[in-house]
């Protein structure tokens, strides 16, 4: 039974660890075609005749090439290619015998390794990346040296490579000319992570809450900002059918406003939504970022979906006017409902309205409505009719914001009160390792606002009359108990260490992932203004590159005769020197077989001696050192004698 070629191991092993990472992203069948032939090349029973043969090979190409057809219905595309490239990657294995294929699946390793950069970018890939490539680095050093190297050896010598390949990466990284957002039209957003969206109905937003997911994160300009209360506006929400509330067009200009106090400064990190609202908490009278703009509902927006993160910094006033005064058409929309829907709950509004002496009591009696009745905050309410908000005010009494947030507004509008829906994030948590705050996806909320005059627009959270602790303590402080569980909150004693990863990835999206184009002009302009243009650029990076591999080239080239570090390497110095005394100097081309097979030939009298000592070497050197060898290769030297 023939043992499986060492050659072989190392091709497999460091491809199988480059295309483990897109099992998760490609087909199923993908990945059930490209473990056994894996497990072809790590089979004991391997022969060479045992190889596919040509035309099989040949149909499995074609089946695989018609199988990424049939499942993408195009070969260009991310999708499409990183599968096509998996697919004969591995079936390039079942044909690679020789140097030249070993070179060629390794090269296609180092493509796959990029080609995980698609899909996933945070520190953990960037960390299996760096050891795939040590790994594939040594794979190439034990296809081209002449004999079979140990692992460690290997393994050794391919971190080396790898490492001091580092400096020039370093310096491309920081100088090469950054476009923006290269990766955007090729990375896979997450729909479950998809955020707020310009519609709403029930269950919506609690659908949401069952996420841990990030949102974005914020860093405030103060170290003593509690933002345990804040509220991060998104989509606002004027049209009601009946059941679902939507977002009308808007025109891209920034309302009357008045700011009170003083701003407070923050910055935002926002994660890929593939939704264009960018949160912010109170007001905002400048563009957040470059392409953003402002509706006359206070709505920052994109220009278009945010697929990679974004990083912005404002200054925002917490207290402020918001449209003092209302044009009739504005009215008209916060004040319309549709005809023939919850009849009942239209009744009571405009019962308070008659009862009550102005719009403000009416908001007052709307939520001690809320406060004494036996409503319940829940993420899992019952079923809601044609008139839901009906059904939920008079009879189920359970439900989460979206339910309370419609409600009130429905109520407002039936007493006459202009009101709309606002959905966004509240509240966060501080992580103290980098005292910056993380909302989540389960932070998402929806309260409504009012218009009263003289104050303008006015935010009305009824939830908070219901589940106070939801605004003051967060989402775990304010569900039952029995339904906490779905959130998938850590233990506490795994809260620090959850805490520290997220601080590490913020600090990788900060300075790896997000060091922009505009990020990369501040920086070189910091160290000199001639490196804020192009040119300037481009003359550092070559300076430097330049810099680097002569360095490399000085410590490969300035000691041609290294001196042996070993015992086994200095016993074979002692034997070269032996042999240079007689004229038969070993060249700095030759490896230990080639010089003894030409000292062999020119000496035929010590023919025997050098091949038995450089045998000798040659094991121990890379077979591993046994004292009897190294006793052996002793008394050899001792009894070599050479004359001229």
């Amino acid at each position: 039974m023939a043992k499986p070629d060492p050659r072989s191991l190392w091709l497999v092993g460091p491809i199988g660890m480059a295309l483990l990472p897109h099992a998760l992203y490609v087909p199923v069948w993908v990945s059930l075609l490209v473990l056994p032939t894996l497990a072809w090349r790590l089979s004991p029973f391997w022969r060479k005749d045992s190889r596919p043969q040509k035309t099989a090979r040949i149909l499995l190409a074609g089946a695989g090439l018609i199988g990424v057809l049939l499942q993408f219905h195009t070969l260009l595309g991310p999708q499409a290619g990183i599968s096509l490239l998996v697919v004969m990657t591995a079936l390039k294995l079942l044909e690679a015998e020789g140097r030249r294929d070993h070179l060629v699946v390794t090269l296609a390793g180092y493509f796959l390794l990029m080609a995980v950069l698609v899909h996933h970018q945070q520190i953990v890939a960037a960390a299996w990346l760096l050891l795939t490539v040590a790994a594939l680095t040594a794979s190439l050093v034990v296809n081209q040296s002449a004999a079979v190297m140990p692992a460690a050896r290997a393994l050794r010598m391919g971190a080396v490579l790898a490492l001091q390949a580092l400096p020039l990466a370093l310096l491309l990284f920081l100088l090469f000319p950054r476009l923006p957002s290269p990766l955007s039209g090729l990375v896979q957003i997450d729909t479950d992570r998809t955020g707020l969206s310009d519609s709403m109905a029930p269950g919506s937003v609690s659908r949401l809450i069952r996420s841990a997911a990030v949102a974005f994160r914020v860093d405030f300009d103060r170290p003593d900002v509690d933002a345990h209360g804040f509220y991060w506006r998104g989509p606002v929400l004027t049209y009601f059918d009946g059941r679902t509330w939507r977002r009308g067009a808007e025109s891209n200009r920034l309302p009357q406003v008045a700011e009170i106090g003083q701003p407070l400064g923050y910055t935002v990190t926002l994660e890929p939504s593939g939704q264009p609202w960018l949160p912010i908490s109170g007001l905002v009278t400048v563009a957040p970022v470059a392409k953003s703009r402002v509706t006359a509902n206070l709505e920052w927006l994109y220009a278009g979906p945010v697929n990679s993160r974004l990083r912005y910094s404002v200054q925002a006033w917490q207290d402020y006017t918001l449209q003092p005064t209302l044009s009739a058409r504005r009215r008209a929309q916060a004040l319309a409902l549709p005809e023939g829907f919850n009849p009942e709950t239209i009744a009571l509004g405009r019962r308070w309205a008659a009862e009550a002496g102005s719009p403000r009591a009416v908001v007052q009696r709307a939520l001690s409505y809320f406060r004494q009745e036996p409503f319940h905050y829940t993420l899992n309410p019952p079923p809601l009719g044609e008139n839901g908000v009906d059904d939920f005010l008079f009879r189920t009494r359970r439900g989460f914001c979206e339910h309370y947030a419609s409600a009130f507004t429905v109520l407002m509008r039936a007493a006459g009160i202009p009101a709309r829906v606002v959905t966004g994030y509240q509240g966060g948590e501080l992580n103290p390792v980098g005292n910056y705050w993380i909302v989540r996806q389960r932070d998402a909320h929806a309260w409504s606002e009012v218009w009263l005059t003289g104050a303008g627009w006015v935010r009305v959270d009824p939830t908070a009359a219901v589940a106070p602790q939801r605004v003051e303590q967060g989402i775990d402080a304010a569900l039952p108990m029995a339904e906490r569980p779905d959130l998938n909150l850590p233990a506490a004693w795994l809260r620090p260490l959850q805490q520290t990863w997220d601080y590490l990835n913020n600090g990788w999206n900060q300075w790896v992932l997000g060091y922009d184009f505009e990020r990369q002009r501040r920086l070189l302009n910091s160290l000199s203004p001639m490196l804020a243009d192009l040119k300037g650029m481009l003359w550092a990076m070559l300076a430097g590159a330049g810099l680097i591999l002569a360095g490399l080239a000085l410590t490969l080239f300035r000691s041609p005769a290294a001196k042996p570090k070993t015992e086994i390497e200095r016993l074979y110095a002692r034997f070269l020197s032996r042999l240079a005394a007689v004229g038969l100097s070993r060249r700095p081309e030759e490896g230990p077989a080639d010089f003894a097979t030409r000292a062999a030939a020119l000496r035929p009298d010590l023919a025997r001696r050098i091949d038995l000592i450089t045998g000798l070497y040659v094991e121990l050197r890379y077979g591993g050192a046994a004292k009897a060898k190294i006793e052996e290769l002793r008394r050899c030297l001792r009894e070599f004698k050479t004359r001229r």
